[in-house]
């Protein structure tokens, strides 16, 4: 019985300690710099853990390339007044982003910056870069 009890109990503790490791960090994935962007917004997947937004944005030689940036997760985004309204296709931004560290067309927003001005998804100026 006490063998029954143990292997329930490691199971038990496997199944509830593996999502606590499968986050990722991310400074090995994003660079402690920052650039810019600007292109159109082609599509915002609003979905856990962290929002997708994709840009279109010509690269040094013209060709358009399609940026992959993550942002917060739904909820603290939500929080902060943000929703599905807020960032649309077809928009002209600037999106302020940690690039990938391996040349990749990927990043960590930062901010994005609308056409008019507005600076919206901006993260905490007292928090890691990396946050």
């Amino acid at each position: 019985m006490r063998r029954v009890l143990m292997t329930l109990l490691g199971s038990a503790l496997v199944l509830v300690a593996g999502p606590i490791f499968a986050h990722h960090g991310r400074g090995a994935t994003y660079a402690n710099r920052e650039i810019q962007i600007k292109g159109v917004v082609k599509q915002v997947l609003w979905r856990n853990p962290h929002i997708g937004i994709v840009i279109d944005a010509p690269d040094a030689s013209g060709q358009v390339v399609s940026w992959q940036i993550e942002h917060s997760n739904v909820s603290t985004l939500s929080r902060l007044g943000y929703g599905w309204l807020s960032l649309q296709a077809g928009m002209q931004v600037t999106a302020v982003i940690n690039p990938g560290t391996k040349g990749e067309p990927i990043g960590l927003c930062r901010k994005i910056i609308l056409a008019d001005g507005k600076e919206i998804f901006v993260r905490g100026a007292n928090t890691d870069p990396l946050d």
